[in-house]
């Protein structure tokens, strides 16, 4: 009997780096903790650059080729986090400072994996809000109020600098990196 999945989940991310992941945790946990919330505990801290689409699984070679292949006159982005939000009471994040850099990073990423994958991947048509999410899908909305007031005046910021994009693939429950792409153009 032939257990394969045909298909998988895969997006493309700014991942945060291993401290950083390591803090974020930390409020991720407390969600889990406090309101039994689990989704956003099966990603690290990460800015969502393409959001999550299905892809062959024998084809993933594709792929792992775009993201290889993208390139950026960027050469890397200071990446700003500050204090906590939400989007109506269903997510609770961490804010990232708008940022032009990251922006066009966002752009150019669309365009070539849209170029090279075609109608797999969908141009967002909402306005884009970088954010590294705590919670998600699974507050209750009878828990969100006693989140929200936990996190509403707390402080929290933090600054990182990054010129790498990641490929992430959902297996066995959780997200995990499968490659990590370098994307400023050398020469």
């Amino acid at each position: 009997m032939n257990n394969r999945v045909p298909h998988c989940m895969y997006y493309v991310a700014i991942v945060c780096p291993d401290n950083l992941n390591n803090n974020i945790k930390g409020f991720k946990l407390w969600m889990q903790e406090k309101f039994g919330c689990k989704v956003a505990l099966k990603s690290p801290a990460h800015i969502t650059i393409i959001p999550p689409f299905w892809f062959d699984n024998d084809k993933e070679t594709i792929i792992l080729q775009a993201i290889s292949s993208f390139k950026s006159s960027v050469e890397s982005i200071e990446i700003e986090l500050s204090n906590f939000a939400h989007f109506k009471k269903r997510v609770l994040y961490i804010s990232v400072k708008p940022n032009e850099h990251l922006e066009r990073i966002k752009h150019e990423t669309e365009e070539h994996f849209i170029s090279l994958l075609g109608e797999l991947i969908k141009k967002e048509t909402k306005p884009f809000i970088p954010h590294i999410t705590i919670a998600n899908r699974d507050v209750k909305p009878a828990d969100f109020d006693e989140a929200w007031t936990h996190f509403m005046n707390r402080k929290f910021e933090a600054i990182f600098e990054t010129q790498q994009i990641s490929l992430l693939k959902l297996g066995e429950g959780k997200w995990s990196v499968i490659s990590v792409q370098n994307w400023h153009k050398t020469g």
